[in-house]
Formats: structure tokens, sequence, C-alpha cells
């Protein structure tokens, strides 16, 4: 098991603290300035078995690898995944994240 990061762990306290939130059906995104620029996907275990969550993550990374091909500087994503989104398809949860990235300001058009 890796020792966890405190400084990502202190950098996502204070996204959850003061960060803007986009609030979707399926999906829950918060964005706030970093210095670690990543994108970070949590899906709890009611979600489904391994197989389910594990799909969804995948989905999440290629739908954000599309919409945002060269990254977010500065930026930390947290993605919440919600936990009777199991059924959602992915045109949908494509629809959702472009949708939340428009309303936080990560897309230009």
């Amino acid at each position: 098991m890796s020792r966890p990061n405190r400084k990502l762990r202190a950098a996502v306290f204070q996204i959850r603290k003061t960060g803007q939130i986009y609030r979707g059906h399926w999906l829950h995104i918060r964005v706030g300035k970093s210095s670690s620029e990543q994108t970070l996907i949590s899906v709890r275990k009611k979600f489904g078995n391994a197989v389910s969550r594990n799909r969804i993550r995948r989905q999440l990374r290629c739908i954000f690898t599309e919409l945002l091909p060269d990254g977010h500087a500065g930026l930390l994503v947290l993605i919440s995944v919600g936990d009777r989104s199991g059924n959602v398809t992915f045109q949908q949860l494509s629809h959702e994240v472009q949708t939340g990235f428009f309303c936080l300001g990560l897309l230009d058009s």
C-alpha cells in the first residue's frame, strides 16, 4: 500500500471547502486552484462491483481526454460519481461532464 500524499490531501480538503462545484444528476464536479494538476475520480463501493466501478472510471477518463486534450493548468478537478448512476449511458455521462465543465469555465464554447 502506498503512502498518502499529504500535499494532495490538503489540496483536496481546500477545494472541498472553497472550490467551485457543479451538481448534476449523476456527477458532482469540484474545481479549484492547486499546484497539483490532476483529475481525481471518486466512485464509492455502493456504486456496484469492481467491474462497473472501473468501467465508469475508464469512461470518464476517455471523456476528459476528449474534452480537455491539453489538460487543465493550475487546477485540481474532483469528480464524485453518484451511487445510483449505474445505468447511465456513455452519451448521458459525456453530456453531463460537458455541461459541468462549461458551467465551471473549463470549456470555452
